[in-house]
């Protein structure tokens, strides 16, 4: 029995009924790579299914707010200009101990699963959710979550790329400039329209309760 804290992300894609399915294959591509360039941040296995829904085994719960924020803002800044409603994921992240681990996450166990499974059930026109083991967390939590769902909701493509590469790839906006090809005044302009400097503030807050706890 592991009883090590995790994170266990459990998301579904947000209007999957209204992608084409000419674009299901690049949509599921997308999430891929997501999950793959995040392992920056913690060791992680996912399992895609029904086509439209997943879930993360993360070993490292600290991490677990960032990393479920940048998949979301991974497939906003990365859907097809052609695609009206867009890309995004309703996310539930459950942190605490797993008591069965199987060969297919699908069918694994425990504390955590059960937390993440629960938020998702009750998010309800919410698509951010987290769950901990931890009460007082809860409650501060509960509180300002809704903050950075409602900051990644709000993301136009082109913010949601910058902030990933600014976020998730932790570049400055000189390398972003670089990146992009744009002067370091738009980056700027850009990153401050979607709010990155409290994201980032708002990220290492909840980085430092998480890892607080994870040492108790």
């Amino acid at each position: 029995m592991d009883r090590t804290i995790h994170a266990i992300i459990t998301g579904d894609i947000v209007r999957s009924e209204s992608i084409g399915l000419d674009k299901r294959d690049d949509l599921i591509k997308t999430l891929r790579c997501a999950h793959e360039d995040l392992q920056r941040h913690s060791s992680m296995k996912m399992e895609i299914y029904r086509g439209d829904s997943f879930q993360i085994i993360v070993d490292n719960p600290v991490k677990s707010l960032r990393i479920a924020s940048m998949i979301r803002t991974y497939l906003i800044g990365n859907a097809p200009e052609d695609e009206k409603n867009g890309w995004d994921a309703r996310i539930s992240i459950g942190i605490g101990a797993i008591d069965y681990k199987g060969e297919s996450i699908v069918v694994s166990d425990g504390e955590a699963f059960r937390l993440s499974g629960r938020g998702l059930d009750s998010i309800e026109k919410g698509r951010l959710a987290v769950s901990t083991c931890w009460e007082d967390v809860n409650e501060e939590l509960y509180a300002s979550i809704g903050f950075v769902d409602n900051l990644i909701t709000s993301l136009s493509r082109n913010q949601a790329k910058l902030l990933y590469l600014a976020v998730a790839e932790e570049l400055q906006q000189v390398e972003i400039a670089g990146r992009t090809g744009k002067s370091q005044q738009n980056i700027s302009k850009t990153l401050n329209a979607a709010k990155e400097p409290l994201l980032s503030r708002y990220l290492n807050r909840y980085e430092s309760l998480i890892a607080k706890h994870c040492e108790q």
